[in-house]
């Protein structure tokens, strides 16, 4: 059944329905004119949004519902990851054409739920309205930090080292290898519908150790370790050769016809998260790191007058170019 069959008030009560959540942080649920939520003492408040748009963020022709929910709320999880905090609930507005299904609807936040719910993150509201180009997804995030842990990209210092977390490059190339065969299923696709935010990562690192900055990788690593370098007023230098790509990147590369390293600088929304530390806490690091997730040193910070450059595999110094994904 189409939703303008339907209607706008039944469809939101099968939303409500299909989101419908126990938790005891939530006062008041979908089906009000707002939702209410229990606020923590002694902590802050982190707000976020991301909205994403059909055929420009997300195709429905290698794309399933599920997976561009799931995407949507990834995108809105790693940010609050990227601040250190605790992801509470979210606020989903659904711009809808008129030809589409009420089951692609609930499809999609079946998608959403079954991410946020990883976290004990309810949606617990939101609006929707007709779009008349195509599906429209906006979610807002609220999550919780406390007040002296909560990172910024602002607080990197000279001498911290900077390191990434897992393997860079797959999510691009998932996105190329399903334009160019829809139905191709393996884990660097998985990478590209799917990508899992760092948000138990982020709470580990920031409890254990000094971080001084923090970013997730939205737009690819050289741009957003531009953005780092521009909001801490500080350069950088990072070197080609500790770059993260896995063995199963340099074969996709090699079959495309790619460089793993470019596509590992620019490959956007890969919501691992870069981050800055204190030289002196590596060992630590390494030590907390051990066995639970991948972390790589790939470079260290410098005073802004040296700019932010990249040490080549050729062993020379250049000025890294911003590369990946922009607005407009």
């Amino acid at each position: 059944m189409e939703v303008k069959k339907l209607g706008e008030f039944r469809l939101i009560d099968l939303i409500g329905r299909k989101v419908n959540t126990r938790d005891k942080r939530v006062v008041l649920n979908i089906g009000d004119d707002a939702a209410l939520l229990r606020c923590p003492p002694a902590k802050l408040i982190v707000f976020t949004t991301d909205t994403m748009m059909e055929k420009v963020h997300f195709d429905l022709r290698y794309s399933s519902f599920e997976d561009v929910g799931w995407k949507s709320m990834a995108a809105n999880l790693s940010d609050i990851a990227a601040m250190g905090g605790v992801p509470l609930a979210g606020l989903v507005s659904l711009g809808l054409p008129g030809k589409i299904k009420v089951d692609q609807v609930l499809k999609l936040y079946s998608g959403m739920k079954n991410l946020s719910s990883k976290f004990k993150c309810p949606i617990v509201g939101g609006d929707i309205f007709f779009s008349p180009k195509g599906l429209v997804i906006t979610i807002s995030l609220l999550g919780e930090v406390e007040k002296n842990l909560f990172k910024t990209r602002g607080g990197a210092r000279i001498g911290d080292l900077i390191y990434v977390t897992g393997n860079l490059g797959e999510a691009e190339a998932g996105l190329r290898i399903l334009r160019t065969d829809k139905k191709k299923k393996s884990s660097i696709v998985r990478k590209h519908l799917r990508p899992y935010p760092r948000v138990s990562e982020s709470r580990l690192l920031i409890k254990n150790l000094n971080i001084t900055s923090m970013i997730d990788i939205s737009d690819g690593l050289s741009s957003d370790l531009y953005h780092l370098c521009e909001e801490s007023s500080k350069g950088a230098l990072i070197y080609a050769e500790k770059i993260p790509v896995s063995q199963r990147i340099t074969r996709v590369c090699k079959s495309l016809n790619l460089s793993p390293l470019n596509l590992a600088l620019s490959s956007g929304e890969e919501y691992e998260l870069l981050f800055t530390l204190n030289r002196n806490e590596e060992k630590k690091l390494r030590t907390i790191t051990q066995g639970k997730f991948k972390v790589t040193l790939i470079g260290q910070i410098k005073n802004k007058k040296e700019g932010v450059e990249i040490l080549g595999l050729d062993g020379k110094s250049r000025s890294l170019k911003k590369t990946g994904y922009t607005h407009f």
